[in-house]
């Protein structure tokens, strides 16, 4: 029976062992919680950044359609003096033509 109880000694160094323990447990738990937190703001952190870059693609494919429908404009615009240069060109040479032509038939019919 002596045996099922230990010495005063004994429980004193369990109670240091333990509170040791303890005190490790609860220093590893600061530290964890440390560690979370500073995970926790990095998340936050990269999905701002995630929203900046969504709203950035966003804003670059609307520029883009934008100078896409600029170039076309442009090219309407740039296109216009060829096409008056063109049927000024075919008026011309019709006028040409037809005073050629009705010289030719002048001289027929002379």
């Amino acid at each position: 029976m002596d045996q099922d109880y230990i010495t005063r000694s004994e429980h004193e160094e369990f109670a240091r062992r333990m509170d040791s323990e303890n005190q490790r447990i609860k220093d590893e738990n600061e530290r964890q919680n440390k560690r979370i937190s500073i995970v926790e703001e990095s998340v936050r952190e990269f999905n701002k950044l995630a929203l900046q870059i969504e709203r950035l693609a966003t804003s670059i494919r609307q520029m883009g359609e934008e100078i896409s429908k600029q170039g076309e404009h442009l090219e309407n615009i740039e296109s216009k003096p060829g096409k008056r240069w063109e049927s000024l060109m075919t008026g011309i040479v019709g006028a040409i033509a037809g005073a050629v032509g009705a010289a030719i038939a002048a001289g027929f019919l002379h």
